[in-house]
């Protein structure tokens, strides 16, 4: 029998490019924030990424971020996506690199932890998706993680949703053989 498995994405860098938002964000200018969403995007490939995972019936979707669930809401409906399950900063006592959000997305979803994929594209999501008995995706855009990935142990590394939908498929497929 088939198992269920759960996609998990971060949000900034790695679902929707929001460097523009960055300054904003330290100031904790929310009101601005909001208002400055048509300076972030959509990556190449995300809406027919997860498109393909949503025509999956055993995959679930959701969003594992350090961001404000406020924020983090609004972002997901401004840019149209439907993803149900978002674990956000205040979800949890303890972030990234912590493996608490992991947990609690694995929860919600009723998905094991050993059953989740999570992508991201820095370091404390790797650390996190580790910590969590989770596959560690990393998501490289910028190809910053790329120069950090000596230090942390072996995880597969893409550079766009096309890899990242192959390892997905490779991973569930071989761990289904096991």
């Amino acid at each position: 029998m088939k198992q269920r498995w759960a996609v998990l994405i971060d949000l900034d860098q790695t679902l929707v490019e929001t460097s523009a938002l960055a300054g904003l964000r330290r100031q904790r200018n929310w009101a601005h924030v909001y208002q400055s969403f048509h300076l972030t995007t959509l990556f190449p490939g995300t809406r027919q990424f997860l498109q393909e995972i949503q025509k999956r019936p055993l995959l679930s979707l959701g969003i594992v971020t350090t961001s404000p669930r406020p924020y983090a809401e609004r972002l997901v409906a401004y840019h149209r996506c439907q993803i149900p399950v978002i674990v956000a900063y205040h979800d949890t006592p303890r972030q990234k690199p912590f493996p608490d959000p992991i947990l609690i997305a694995a929860e919600k979803l009723c998905i094991p932890p050993t059953n989740c994929l999570h992508i991201g594209d820095a370091p404390n999501d790797i650390l996190a998706t580790l910590r969590a008995s989770a596959i560690p995706i990393g998501l490289c855009w910028d190809h910053s993680l790329r120069s950090q990935a000596a230090s942390l142990p072996e995880f597969p590394l893409c550079s766009n949703w096309g890899e990242v939908l192959r390892i997905i498929t490779a991973t569930i497929e071989a761990k289904e053989r096991e």
